[in-house]
């Protein structure tokens, strides 16, 4: 997510959490990026849209490698009631959206392995992790939040199945509520590109809420994910998004970066019922791994939210490996193991 949707939901959720782990310590490492190729802006059509009315659109960047696609999925916040839909999302899609993001986006870093990359950038504005379709009133408010994160989504893909990409690989990746968006739409992005690696790599999006099954309901978000999946009887769970994920085949790798102790993600948990983040994190892991086992995820210590798109994605390590050398290697389709911060393992 931006600098700006950033430091606006850490403040709010440091407020409500009442606790200092509720601000990642990566805020204060934000900054202007430096000259990079630049985005073209894409507006969707009719019925699509941000929340609270304003028009969407996306971005797409060319890079120099046709072989790899990185394809995007932003994060910023949830909305689920009255006290979330008051400020802990962002709303609108600006013309630099793109702009400050830096880590996997500098294609000027010789360490990203994603640098020579084309992408295609989704943008969030819509507080349903981009896969709602409902009009909803929280709290008695007459104005509705219009939650169109699928509507939205489907005309990028549209699009990106129209553009006749033959990528050899595409990595779909997503930071904080864009790491479900990303999970979500595993399955239809690999029916766009039947022949290619796909590599999921969700980022800072562990547990979802405490009470997913209530807010998936409000998006309208059921129906969207029996579509998705083809199978209106599935249950509505990360772990078995994994699973459906997973049913790919082994052309699709499956991976998760977190901090140990994710200020963002421990206060959503929080606010929506309970104080369990840590324990539902590394619950979610372990039956993840069982049940896909070649899963695979990386911690890193502290409570820093969103490790992709920051400069420190190159300084970050834990048990003396390499963050961007471990995902570098993940996408090239070479062995890499789970990684755990010393001392971080439940």
């Amino acid at each position: 997510m931006s600098a700006r949707r950033l430091v606006r939901c850490s403040a709010l959720l440091a407020f409500l959490a009442a606790s200092p782990a509720a601000v990642p310590n990566g805020l204060a490492a934000e900054e202007p990026a430096a000259a990079q190729v630049p985005w073209t802006r894409i507006a969707t059509g009719t019925g699509t849209g941000c929340a609270l009315g304003t028009p969407y659109s996306f971005f797409h960047r060319e890079g120099t490698d046709p072989d790899r696609l990185l394809i995007y999925f932003q994060g910023g916040g949830a909305c689920w009631e009255w006290v979330s839909c008051s400020g802990m999302f962002d709303a609108t899609v600006e013309d630099s959206e793109p702009s400050p993001f830096r880590g996997i986006f500098d294609h000027a870093e010789p360490r990203n392995p994603l640098a020579a990359s084309s992408a295609v950038f989704v943008p969030y504005c819509t507080g349903d992790v981009h896969i709602g379709d409902a009009s909803v009133s929280y709290g008695g408010a007459t104005r509705p939040i219009a939650h169109r994160g699928f509507r939205n989504v489907s005309a990028v893909l549209d699009w990106i199945g129209a553009q006749g990409f033959r990528p050899r690989t595409v990595v779909v990746a997503g930071t904080s509520a864009g790491a479900y968006g990303a999970l979500f739409y595993m399955r239809p992005i690999a029916r766009l590109f039947p022949d290619a690696r796909l590599v999921l790599l969700g980022d800072s999006g562990v547990p979802l809420l405490s009470r997913n099954e209530e807010v998936l309901k409000a998006w309208g978000a059921d129906s969207v994910m029996a579509a998705l999946w083809q199978d209106e009887r599935a249950p509505r769970t990360l772990l078995e998004a994994y699973r459906r994920a997973a049913l790919i085949g082994p052309r699709a790798r499956l991976a998760l970066i977190t901090s140990d102790r994710d200020g963002v993600q421990s206060a959503f948990y929080l606010i929506s019922g309970s104080p369990d983040w840590r324990r539902a994190a590394y619950s979610l892991l372990a039956d993840v791994k069982a049940a896909v086992p070649a899963f695979r995820s990386f911690i890193v210590a502290g409570s820093d939210h969103g490790l992709l798109p920051v400069d420190a994605f190159y300084s970050y390590r834990s048990d003396n490996v390499a963050l961007h050398e471990w995902v570098g290697r993940l996408i090239a389709g070479e062995s890499v193991e789970d990684v755990r911060c010393v001392g971080c393992v439940q």
